[in-house]
């Protein structure tokens, strides 16, 4: 498989997590909703790495993405690694959150997971976006 194709693939399964990520908020499932975002960010920062050729399994993706910085020659893409980079930090300590310690708290309200959501669908607009100049 060559790295255009493995992009494509880790862009899929992005897609799949944020429809994932829409039916937990819609079911009421928080805790769904941020582990779903979460799995958006890495596959949308493995998709990146990939179209440079760089492949890794790891946890927090979206900070190995340093390594192509000085490769992008792009705003666009630039922006890209910055949002995934930011959203990645922001959603990694709230996925640590036992959900049977959730009893009197809340992790995320409902306005802001929709804010979230939003949030996610332009980064993959974006990501699409950079995918396509990619290949042309």
């Amino acid at each position: 498989m060559n790295n255009s194709a493995l992009a494509s693939e880790f862009l899929s399964k992005a897609f799949r997590s944020l429809s994932q990520t829409k039916t937990s908020l819609d079911e009421g499932d928080l805790v769904g909703t941020i582990d779903n975002s979460y799995n958006f960010i890495e596959n949308v920062s493995k998709a990146l790495l990939s179209l440079y050729g760089i492949y890794t399994y790891d946890v927090h993706v979206s900070q190995k993405l340093n390594l192509i910085l000085t490769k992008m020659t792009e705003e666009k893409e630039v922006s890209l690694v910055r949002k995934l980079q930011l959203m990645e930090q922001r959603l990694y300590p709230l996925t640590l959150i036992d959900e049977s310690s959730l009893k009197d708290t809340v992790i995320i309200r409902n306005f802001e997971a929709k804010a979230l959501i939003k949030e996610l669908e332009n980064i993959l607009e974006l990501a699409n976006s950079v995918f396509d100049e990619f290949h042309s």
